[in-house]
């Protein structure tokens, strides 16, 4: 493995984006200018536009760009590994130029680059540009995979600085440290890094119509193999065929990933292996040639054992042993490069007669030329040759179609050769079939589509399956395939076909479930691996080897692990896993729990798990609930025709969400008007289980990474798809079981991927047990949760805020302190109560936290219960312990706590910000601190009507705190406005908590916040509004800025405007009332700094002071004028917004006006 990947990245990163635009623009030059420079080239650069009209002049850049990468990455590492002499690209010891140009300006030039006397007079940069591209020819000889000979438009678009420090060339130089080039690896790393942009657009372009093209499908699936990793599969393929073979082999000590045949127990290798010449290896997806590359050094060890000498060993190999396929030509030139490196560095003079590796780069074929080559039936597979660079080395032809193949002489000849060259590569049978082949659940072509589901039909969710078919069949008798694949093979229903046909008919010698973090370079749990071997004969009656792995958190930690042979289970047999629902392959599983699983229901039997619809575009018809008017969404209906009543539009939707148990995620709600008329009728939308609507359900996320979670939904919720549901009699039983650890133990036999299917589900073993105590134990919990949820202002059942509602539960707190006390020490003690302090907001923060200490605690009491007493039910107590981890019990998720070595942490800032976030809902008029729950929640509501104090209007209500008549509050860095958001906020600290306590109230906020609350508000403020934990970057409360989205610029001016309240007269109200008093006072104070610093009497401190706030207020003058202009001329248009399309459709409307949210327009799913 290369020595320092990040720095490799980078590296490879940059002199790709470098070396596009050199090309891109000599390629401009060259197409634009006619200079004496050019003339003699006219050939070159007819053939150049001619590529240009036939690819496209970006594809033809790429190449052009990634032929010189390439090439001169192969001489950097040929130099570093002193195989040219002179260095072609580096320089000698104690020179600045390349070694090659050093010797040709001193005279002496290799006769086989065959450069002119004449040329040794160029200017160096040109004599470069010669020896460098002689030198390419050159190598052709011995390398034509990789050194075609150049004579056409390559060579004119060559960069032309290729000696400077800032030229490519230096760069390749640099990047390619020595150390980095002891391994041929590096070449690998370096194109996977290469690539990383394509990759990253191929990925984009998956889910689009008519998938991937044959140059996308290879970037996309690019990804290279831990060495380790590589190492366990070769060893227990190829090397565990010698060892069959030659008991008495040394290799063995040489082969530390190598797992031997347990004693007693012998293999069966194929019956043509008699010395190993006769041994053949395939990699049908090579790569860069990892595999094959350490394939080389253990066949070189066999030979050696052998007795050849050294210098025939690598023509041998690369003869008779080693073959590889792939769909990608640079991945062709990498791996032929790879393995005669590794032949040179075996034998010094093994480029003087080398041999060409046999590696394919698969190439269409023409319809015409695979008619001329034999009489092929309408439904012979040799037609699929047109669309071989899709269908890669998965397309099946047989011997006897191949030795078929008529070749003709001549021209014609060759196509036709070059059709039965690949027909021998895909219809050979090979000893060793080893690989990581591409994982594509998704961007099917069409072509690769239709064959796979006609040829593969078990594995045609994703190629990396359908390669495991593949590779088994390329396998001769008694064969060895080994594979690094996703885990999803061994648990999904999708592929339960697959692995009947796997466990009865193949062996698993030896598998390594490695889980999440296999690959160091995907973080995340999406991707889960497992890497095995298995033998092309039956079943062995002494089962296979496996190691669970799936605990270390990267690739060296399972390494290690793996090493030491850890969680081991060996002499485990196929047919256990026909126990299990589905054959999954839970090697793990201990006979109780095999008993558990024939020996119950399953709970599909009494319950039917169910998902939801398909929206077909979820940005249409999806809302977060507090996007759309309150009053237009119907809550609590308890069924269909109840709903279509209401004549409400948007009715709440179960769509997943964070993982929380028991209570929660109650986030979003859909476009149900007159019973989902509107998107019943909509192209893609998929209507599935209407009758479980509006149905009290448990329901859980179809994708989560983690531990389960479950959770208890009332009635009045339409399902989602990106969720699934029970809907049943015995909910609170039915919750208790799924959310025990019972079942979390079971779920991560049936199917431990991110994918949590209602398919799934019901294949858990289900009892029905009579048991009040743990339905009691379910109901606290789904009330504690419920509790914890509302008490956030994101849940539509929010009162007030926590920190108001402190009152009289202050005396439950010092019964629970008194109870944890003894608890942690046995000793009884007495807490006198003292008069509450309401006053005292830090008094109210640590009722709170104890009030919320002890609901924690409790639920997690009770979740430790409930798995003691499912743990009993099922007789696991060998097996399972009721411990829970505080950091799976999933209240006070908002960032009010952090669980640091087992104790819980309390993070104050985040419960002030909660409080701030409530007091600006107040002045808003979202909410109110003498009244519950929410009071303007729809657009146009009558102020009049709303039984509360509203500023300027005397509708004779009370009030402690005023609602704004507008909607309209400045955050200013400075007090300009009396009733700008920090004098409200101060002045309600005032009137709650008492003006005799103001200033260490304040105080006490501003210390949790770190900062000041005026520059909390004017900084931060709206970051934390629109957070994921807050408002998922769909704003309630609307920043206008006069920053208008320029970096740059400060935001001098600010003002939140509530969206609920926006009228056609808002943008008009905030240029009159607020924008222009602004800049008035500004420039009053502007002319005031000024007076100051040409005043004699004051210092020259002072006066610098007075310049220095001078120029300040002269730039925040011409920032807000500037937005003031525009203001003005919005406002004449007088928008209005429709809350039933949503933030991400309104908020924009207010460009630039508004300041500008990160992800509001992207996609929704």
């Amino acid at each position: 493995m290369a020595t320092n990947t990040a720095a490799l990245k980078t590296f490879a990163q940059q002199t790709r984006i470098k070396l596009r635009s050199l090309i891109a623009t000599k390629m401009e030059y060259i197409l634009t200018q006619d200079t004496a420079e050019l003339r003699g080239f006219e050939s070159q650069i007819q053939k150049l536009k001619d590529e240009i009209t036939a690819k496209g002049r970006d594809l033809v850049v790429e190449e052009v760009a990634y032929t010189w990468f390439n090439r001169v990455m192969a001489l950097r590492f040929m130099d570093a590994n002193e195989y040219t002499s002179p260095r072609v690209v580096t320089p000698g010891a104690g020179q600045m130029r390349p070694e090659i140009l050093q010797d040709a300006m001193a005279g002496s030039v290799d006769e086989d680059l065959h450069l002119h006397p004449e040329d040794l007079a160029l200017p160096e940069a040109k004599l470069y540009h010669k020896l460098l591209v002689a030198s390419c020819n050159a190598y052709g000889e011995s390398m034509p995979f990789l050194f075609e000979h150049i004579s056409d438009y390559t060579e004119l678009l060559l960069p032309d600085d290729l000696l400077s420090e800032q030229s490519f060339v230096t760069d390749i130089r640099r990047g390619m440290t020595d150390e980095d080039c002891q391994n041929v690896e590096v070449m690998g790393w370096l194109y996977q890094f290469y690539i990383t942009d394509r990759k990253a657009d191929a990925e984009t372009k998956k889910s689009k119509k008519g998938g991937l093209k044959s140059d996308e499908q290879a970037a996309a699936t690019q990804l290279f193999t831990p060495h380790w990793v590589v190492r366990y599969m070769v060893e227990n393929s190829l090397g565990r065929i010698w060892m069959t073979l030659h008991p008495e082999s040394r290799l063995v000590d040489e082969m530390p990933y190598y797992i031997p045949t347990p004693e007693g127990q012998t293999d069966t290798i194929p019956e043509d292996i008699h010395s190993v010449k006769d041994i053949r290896l395939l990699d049908p997806c090579v790569g860069s040639g990892h595999i094959a590359v350490y394939a080389f050094d253990l066949f070189t060890k066999m030979y050696e054992e052998e007795g050849y000498q050294t210098r025939e060993i690598p023509a041998e190999i690369l003869t008779h042993n080693i073959y590889g396929i792939d769909i990608d030509r640079r991945c062709y030139q990498l791996a032929c490069f790879a393995l005669t490196m590794k032949a040179r560095a075996y034998h010094s003079r093994y480029l003087r007669r080398p041999v060409q590796p046999n590696v394919m780069a698969l190439q269409t074929i023409d319809h015409d030329t695979i008619a001329s080559t034999g009489a092929w039936s309408s439904k012979s597979t040799m037609w699929q040759m047109e669309h071989v660079d899709t269908i890669g080395s998965l397309l099946q032809i047989t011997p006897e179609e191949c030795d078929a193949i008529h070749v003709e002489a001549g021209l014609f000849g060759e196509r036709q050769q070059l059709l039965k060259t690949q027909a021998e590569y895909l219809s050979r049978k090979y000893h060793c079939v080893v690989t990581n082949p591409p994982y594509l659940g998704k961007g099917f072509c069409e072509e690769l589509k239709s064959y796979i589901l006609a040829h593969y039909p078990n594995s045609k969710s994703d190629t990396m399956a359908t390669f495991m078919e593949r590779g088994l069949e390329l396998c001769v008798p008694n064969g060895k395939m080994g594979m690094i694949n996703m885990q999803s093979w061994m648990f999904l229903s999708s592929y339960e076909a697959l692995r009947t046909n796997l466990l009865e008919n193949y062996n698993i010698d030896s598998l390594l479930h490695l889980g999440a973090h296999a690959f160091d370079e995907i973080g995340g749990e999406v991707v889960q691996s497992a890497t095995f071997v298995i033998a092309n004969h039956k079943p062995s009656e002494n089962g296979g080897i496996y190691y669970r792995l799936v605990e270390g958190g990267n690739s060296g930690a399972k390494e290690s692990a793996f090493l030491k042979r850890e969680n081991e289970f060996a002499g485990v047999k196929q047919d256990n896993f026909e126990k299990i629902p589905g054959s999954s392959i839970g090697y793990w599983v201990s006979p109780k729990i095999q008993e558990i699983f024939t020996s119950n229901l399953a709970l599909s039997a009494v319950a039917s798990p169910c998902v939801g619809l398909q929206t077909a575009d979820n940005a249409r018809f999806l809302r977060l609930w507090f996007e759309p008017s309150y009053s237009r969404i119907g809550f609590g209906c308890e069924n269909a025709a109840i709903a279509a009543r209401s004549q409400k539009k948007w009715f709440p939707c179960n769509k997943g969400g964070g993982q929380r148990k028991w209570y929660g995620n109650q986030n979003d709600v859909i476009n149900w008007e007159n019973n989902g008329y509107e998107i019943k009728n909509f192209k893609g939308a998929v209507i599935r289980n209407e009758h479980c609507y509006f149905k009290p359900t448990i329901a859980w996320n179809m994708i989560s990474s983690g531990f389960l979670s479950f959770r208890y939904f009332p009635k009045g919720f339409i399902l989602n798809n990106a969720s699934n549901g029970i809907p049943c009699e015995d909910l609170m039983g039915m919750l208790g079981y799924l959310s025990s650890k019972y079942v979390a133990y079971i779920a991560n036999i049936v199917n431990p991927t991110v994918n949590l299917s209602n398919g799934v589900v019901g294949k858990f073993p289900y009892t029905i047990v009579d048991r009040d105590s743990y339905r009691d134990i379910v109901k606290s919990n789904v009330d504690i949760a419920r509790q914890d949820w509302d008490a956030h202002e994101t849940s539509w059942d929010f009162q007030r805020n926590e920190l108001l509602s402190i009152d009289t539960s202050y005396m439950e707190n010092i019964d629970y302190k008194i109870e944890k006390h003894f608890e942690e020490t046995g000793e009884h003690i007495c807490i006198d109560p003292v008069a509450p302090k309401l006053g005292c907001l830090e008094w109210r923060m640590e009722q709170y936290k104890t009030k919320w200490e002890c609901k924690f605690m409790q639920l997690h009491k009770n979740e430790e219960e409930l798995n003691r007493q499912f743990i009993d039910i099922y007789g696991l107590q060998d097996e399972l312990t009721p411990d829970v981890p505080l950091d799976e019990i999933t209240i006070l998720q908002k960032g009010e706590i952090d669980i640091v070595d087992g104790e819980i942490v309390w993070n104050d800032a985040v419960i002030i910000k909660q409080f701030i976030s409530y007091l600006v809902g107040c002045f808003m008029g979202r909410y109110s601190v003498d009244r519950p729950g929410l009071i303007i929640a729809s657009q146009h509501q009558d102020l009049n009507a709303l039984g509360l104090k509203v500023e300027g209007i005397d509708n004779g209500a009370e009030g402690r705190l005023l609602i704004d008549d507008d909607g309209i509050v400045p955050i200013l860095e400075g007090e300009y406005f009396s009733d700008d958001m920090t004098v409200r906020i101060e002045g309600a600290i005032k009137t709650l908590f008492g003006e005799a306590n103001f200033q260490q109230n304040l105080k006490y906020l501003e210390q949790a916040l770190g900062k000041t609350l005026r520059d909390y508000l004017f900084k931060d403020f709206f970051a934390d509004h629109i957070d994921g934990k807050m408002y998922q970057k769909r704003p309630i409360y609307w920043l206008f800025s006069s920053k208008m989205g320029d970096k740059k610029k400060k935001g001098y001016f600010k003002a939140l405007v509530y969206m609920h309240r926006i009228e056609s007269d808002t943008l008009s109200k905030l240029h009159a009332d607020y924008v222009a008093p602004y800049i008035d006072k500004i420039e009053q104070q502007k002319l005031e700094a000024e007076d100051q610093a040409a005043r004699d009497d004051l210092s020259q401190a002072q006066r610098n002071k007075a310049t220095k706030q001078a120029a300040e207020y002269a730039a925040a003058l011409r920032e807000v004028r500037e937005f003031a202009t525009i203001l003005a001329q919005m406002s004449t248009q007088r928008l209005t917004i429709d809350l039933d399309d949503g933030v991400r459709v309104n908020y924009p409307k207010y460009y630039p006006l508004v300041e500008p949210i990160k992800g509001l327009d992207k996609t929704e799913k």
